[in-house]
């Protein structure tokens, strides 16, 4: 148990070492970049990726947790790994040439995209990379340190060269240009690794089994599709609909927030994915009393973060953005309860749903969400622009987590003992740390 226990911290601070990289170095580089290409531009790059963000979706086909779920059970059984890897790869090679296609026509027909045709060409560029990346693996071998030091080293890259290319307004195209063929570079040595780390080796895969694996995974794929809806798909839709430069304050904001929540959500997301699949596979009494003992502890780190938006956000923006994003200020307001609330529906969706193999129900509240979500956009960002977009996404995200608390609690599942949320519970930890690390002479 502690050997399991220092994996968990050890990958739980690998993959905030990986959020970091990916997430507050480019924020070195955004005091300068967004004061030369001013907010229509910054609205435009944020723009095209929203759109690539589909074909990402579609390549990806939620194996970070399907393919992470086959292997963690098991994850010393090389024969399945090797044959796990294989059909991952095969399927992914299939949808990245699917997607260029679609890429391709979309190009010519939307008008949208012929005005800022090079932008979208070299935002697909981060398309190839995901072919390759394999942090899935990483994942269910629970092995992410170099993952970790792959993604710092490439994104000090990305900030040196951001900061070198990116002199004029103009330059606005290569952004997405430097970070396309930095994540293919880093997607490609991380494949290589894995590859002879593992020792893996690619087995025959039939096509009818492909196809089988398609079918089986859809739920999956289909939920993380909609949780897209009601994500990137409000930047698309408010880029349709209003300007580039309200485009600009909404993904002002946004992104701060986004860095926040990946920086504890998704690491610890990740990380307890497996560790969590493990204890539902002594039994489903297991999974259920681990997910309540993290639950405060996720609550309170994500509520520290709430906490310091208050406090933190207007000088935020003002510090990396500067005076002409001052409008990015009450998008920060709005989303500043996201990753508490994001959190929240994590531990009862990914963590409890998806072990317990409740995919289908996962897929329906969070379509339902998705539809709830678009619905209003549709309905209000002609008029109210950015903050409508803003409030949606809050008001989604809350109606999914309560919905999938409700459903657990009628199954009879309690995701919430409020035992673990004593003080006293906390002082008991804080005692065994102190003698182990600080014994009484």
């Amino acid at each position: 148990m502690n050997v399991e226990k220092k994996n968990l911290t050890r990958n739980v601070l690998s993959l905030s070492a990986v959020q970091i990289a990916n997430n507050v170095l480019p924020l070195l580089s955004v005091p300068v970049i967004s004061r030369i290409i001013g907010p229509d531009k910054f609205g435009s790059i944020n723009f095209a990726a929203s759109f690539i963000g589909y074909f990402v979706l579609l390549i990806g086909y939620g194996f970070d947790l399907s393919a992470t779920r086959k292997i963690a059970r098991d994850p010393f059984n090389v024969e399945n790994r090797n044959q796990v890897f294989s059909e991952v790869f095969y399927i992914q090679s299939i949808l990245l040439l699917i997607s260029g296609l679609i890429f391709t026509w979309l190009l010519y027909t939307i008008p949208q995209f012929k005005v800022e045709s090079l932008l979208m060409l070299f935002s697909f560029l981060i398309c190839i990379s995901t072919l390759f990346t394999q942090n899935w693996l990483f994942l269910a071998m629970q092995d992410m340190p170099k993952v970790a030091f792959f993604n710092l080293v490439t994104k000090l890259l990305f900030t040196v060269f951001i900061l070198l290319l990116i002199k004029q307004k103009d330059d606005y195209v290569l952004q997405p240009l430097i970070i396309g063929c930095i994540q293919i570079v880093v997607s490609l040595a991380s494949f290589a690794w894995a590859f002879k780390k593992y020792k893996l080796k690619f087995v025959k895969v039939p096509i009818v089994a492909t196809l089988k694996l398609l079918w089986t995974e859809r739920m999956i794929f289909f939920s993380l599709v909609v949780v897209n809806l009601f994500t990137s798909t409000n930047v698309f839709i408010l880029g349709l609909y209003q300007s580039p430069t309200q485009v600009g304050y909404f993904t002002a904001g946004q992104k701060l927030i986004i860095i926040i929540q990946t920086i504890l959500t998704t690491p610890l997301s990740q990380a307890l994915y497996p560790y969590i699949g493990q204890a539902f596979g002594v039994s489903k009494e297991a999974g259920i009393k681990m997910v309540q003992k993290l639950l405060p502890v996720v609550l309170m780190l994500t509520g520290a973060a709430v906490l310091a938006i208050i406090l933190l956000g207007p000088y935020l923006i003002r510090l990396f953005y500067g005076e002409k994003f001052y409008p990015a200020i009450p998008v920060l307001y709005i989303l500043m309860f996201l990753p508490l609330i994001i959190c929240f529906s994590n531990l009862m969706g990914i963590q409890i749903m998806l072990n317990l193999k409740m995919d289908k129900i996962f897929f329906r509240i969070t379509a339902c969400g998705a539809a709830i979500s678009i619905l209003l956009n549709l309905l209000m960002i002609k008029k109210w622009g950015y903050l409508a977009t803003s409030f949606n996404w809050v008001l989604t995200e809350f109606i999914i987590a309560i919905t999938m608390f409700l459903v657990l609690k009628r199954k009879d599942i309690h995701p919430i003992d409020l035992q673990y949320f004593k003080l006293s519970i906390y002082k008991k930890y804080y005692q065994a740390i102190k003698l182990k690390y600080w014994p009484s002479p």
